[in-house]
């Protein structure tokens, strides 16, 4: 019983002590008087250090967005108006599949049309994933009347990156070359 309580008498002195420890070092690392070079500071980086003074751990901070320029903003609000105008289309063939006064023969055509833009809306997609990841610039594509279309942004258009979107828009969508067009956004 007494090596028992000498056991437990040396376990907490050793973790008194390194408590103890561990305060002196917070303290000593820690302390607001503490100065860090005998140098004179100049003006800039006097108030680097008081921003940095200032400043709470794990407050959001804003970062370089490549996107939030002009060119993204313009694809941005593009693929807005698309999402709504095939939303739109969706609703009304929808409507159309979904009433009960419509003939079998409207049915069948406007099932027919919601599965072609449902597949429409699926290639758009296919195409600028991979004209992004080839050329590295931001695009938006749309297929309509048996066409395509392929905007650019970020990036002037030479001859390599043009074949590069055709040959992705001709293995994709299986339009012919004159039903392909491709724009580079005016800056």
């Amino acid at each position: 019983m007494k090596k028992l309580l000498q056991k437990r008498q040396l376990v907490l002195a050793t973790l008194v002590l390194a408590l103890g420890a561990a305060l002196f070092v917070n303290w000593y690392y820690g302390r607001p008087d503490m100065q860090v070079d005998a140098r004179p500071v100049s003006p800039t980086t006097q108030t680097q250090i008081d921003a940095r003074e200032n400043e709470n751990l794990g407050d959001s901070q804003y970062v370089h967005n490549p996107y939030s320029t002009a060119a993204g903003e313009y694809f941005a609000g593009a693929k807005l108006r698309r999402a709504s105008a095939h939303d739109e289309a969706k609703e009304t063939l929808g409507a159309v599949i979904t009433d009960s006064k419509a003939n079998e023969k409207a049915v069948a055509e406007a099932s027919k049309a919601l599965q072609a833009l449902a597949d429409a809306i699926k290639l758009e997609a296919d195409c600028e994933s991979l004209i992004t990841a080839k050329t590295g610039s931001e695009c938006l594509v749309t297929i309509s009347n048996g066409a395509v279309q392929a905007v650019l942004g970020g990036k002037a258009i030479d001859s390599a990156t043009a074949l590069q979107i055709k040959e992705v828009l001709l293995q994709k969508t299986g339009f012919s070359d004159d039903k392909i067009t491709i724009v580079e956004l005016s800056k």
